[in-house]
Parts: C-alpha cells; structure tokens; sequence
C-alpha cells in the first residue's frame, strides 16, 4: 500500500512537473516598440538589453523588441500600449508633447545636469518616477522606469568657447526648450530635420546643430567638417520604459521586479560605453584636426541660469510641467547646481 502511495505522489509530482515546464515554455510575449531605427547605436543597446532580460525571465516571459514605427508611429504608442496594439515602448517622452507640454521638461530639462548620473538619480530620487507614473496613469500605462542615453554635444563650425561665443550663431535646434535656450544664448536656431543637418553646414547656412552625442556625431561624419564641437553640453534625453498597466499587474511580483531593476542597468550599459567609445573617437578626431572644446564650470553655471528662465516659462503651459520643473529645481538645488 505504501509503494502504491508513493507511486501516486511521484505521478502527481511528474504532472505538476510537466504543467509548470509547458506553462514556461509558452510564456507570454511583449512587443515593446523603440522609437529608434534598427541602425542606431542606442537601439543596439535596447536590443541587447531584451536578450539579457529574456534570459533571466526564463521563458516565463518573453520580451521582442520592435523599432521605431514598426506598428504605430512614435508618438501615438502612449495610446497604442493602453489600447493593447503594442504591449509596451521604450522611447522618449517629448513624443507626447502635443498632449501636455509637461512631457518636454519630463523628456529633457535642456542645460540642466551635468551628466547622466545626476539626471538619472532625479528619476530614482528625486520624485520623477513618480511624476511620470503620475502622467501615464490616464493612459493605462505602468512606468518601468526612466534611462537616458547620455549627455548630448553641439557640432560646430566656429569654436564656442563661451557663452558670449554663442551670439550671433546660427544653430539647428528642435522647437521648445532647446530653440528657447539658444535664444537666451544670444543665438539663432533654426527648426530643421535631421536629414538637413550636414549639408546645411556644408552650405553655411547653420553655423552650428544640436543633434546627438559626441559618439555619434562623429560617426555621422560631422566632425569632417565642423571641427569644434562642443562636448558634454547641454541634453539629457530621457529614454521611458511603459508598458501596459493590466498586463503589467498579471505578471507575479518577481517578474516586476527584475523588469524594474533591469531596466536600471540599461542606463548604465548605454553610457559606460560611450565614455569607451567617445575617449576612442576624440583620439581620432584630434588627429584629423578637430578641436573638441569643454565649457568651464562658471560657464555652464551662466547657462544654468538662463535655462532656468526658459524652463519657469514653459512651467505655465500646464499643471503637469509646473509639477516637472519644481521637481528638477528642488532636486538640482540638492545637488548644488542652482
């Protein structure tokens, strides 16, 4: 009777056994759209970040990363994830702009931090996970958390070693905080695509363009014919990981979690290996002939300061962005930058 028992007990263990394998092996699969093409070096990194979180999720659930506009355009996967089209994004919040203009100051406070640890810790510590959660509950939406690919330099054909260098130069720059502090600068943006950027300076019709990281500025060939570029300046662009708040409170707390401190290292990997690569790339470029200039701290203090006038302006257009710049302000005082 006892052989017969134990029998019974090893069956059900090897059914119970078999239930949970099946169970694993037909996870559920999460299409999380980048709003990154497939060529770009931050997409690389995303992508090898999923195969890294797919491993430690064991099967149970598995994450397929899309590129951008892959399903639906970059700024309409706010809704799209909310509406069960895609299952989450990874991208930059000023995307969502045309929704409440708090979302700029969210996506990138422009000639705020200094460098991507500080703008990383305002997420973790000074309360802006908690605004974007704030923000993303009327879409549905659960907030990951927020990484950020780097501090972002300016590619110039005339050497800006001041704040006063900055008068009278024409500058691409994307319209809002970023046109608004170039202004203060005594500069002139103009509002132009990415595609126009090397052949207008090529023309001399932009003296100067905010575009990317030094990295890939370089990499774009910039460089070759703008030899002053103005490093570590003044862009920290968020990168928000969203994804649907239902789906994301089936999965079993342990899931959540490495999700959530998963999403951390991404921040980490995307910037370490940019300062690699960028201490690589100015050897080279110094040898061609190029002059990368590093703004002084009184400098940067200066901008600081007539940033901050751009951003109180733009802290009226809504209840969210007033609730943004309080936040970065109170937290940059912290941290004895204002």
């Amino acid at each position: 009777m006892k052989n017969k028992s134990t029998a019974i007990a090893s069956g059900l263990i090897g059914v119970t056994l078999f239930i949970t394998s099946t169970a694993i092996s037909a996870g559920e699969v999460w299409k999380i759209q980048s709003h990154l093409p497939t060529g770009h070096l931050v997409y690389q990194a995303e992508k090898a970040w999923v195969n890294n979180v797919n491993e430690m999720l064991g099967g149970r659930l598995q994450l397929e990363l899309l590129p951008g506009g892959a399903v639906v355009p970059q700024n309409e996967t706010i809704e799209a994830i909310g509406y069960g089209i895609i299952d989450g994004d990874i991208t930059t919040p000023a995307y969502f702009a045309g929704r409440d203009k708090g979302f700029a100051m969210l996506a990138d406070l422009i000639g705020g931090y200094d460098d991507w640890t500080q703008a990383f810790a305002w997420c973790e510590f000074g309360g802006g996970k908690e605004l974007f959660q704030k923000a993303y509950d009327k879409y549905n939406l659960h907030f990951v958390g927020c990484s950020n690919a780097g501090i972002e330099s300016v590619i110039a054909k005339k050497p800006i070693r001041s704040l006063e260098d900055f008068k009278g130069i024409k500058i691409r720059a994307p319209a809002g905080l970023a046109a608004g502090m170039f202004s203060k600068m005594g500069a002139s943006p103009v509002n132009m695509g990415m595609a126009d950027i090397y052949s207008s300076l090529e023309k001399g019709v932009i003296d100067a363009a905010d575009a990317s990281s030094y990295v890939m500025n370089s990499e774009a060939g910039y460089h070759d014919i703008a030899k002053y570029p103005l490093v570590d300046f003044h862009s920290l662009p968020v990168l928000s990981m969203s994804v649907n708040q239902k789906k994301w409170d089936a999965q079993p707390k342990d899931i959540q979690q490495i999700l959530t401190t998963a999403y951390r290292d991404l921040t980490v990997q995307i910037n370490l290996s940019d300062m690699v690569s960028r201490g690589e790339m100015m050897v080279k470029d110094r040898n061609k002939g190029v002059e990368p200039i590093h703004w002084s701290a009184e400098d940067k203090s200066k901008m600081r300061q007539l940033a901050k006038s751009v951003w109180a302006e733009a802290a009226t257009a809504s209840p969210l962005a007033k609730d943004a710049y309080q936040s970065h302000v109170e937290f940059m005082a912290k941290l004895g930058l204002l």
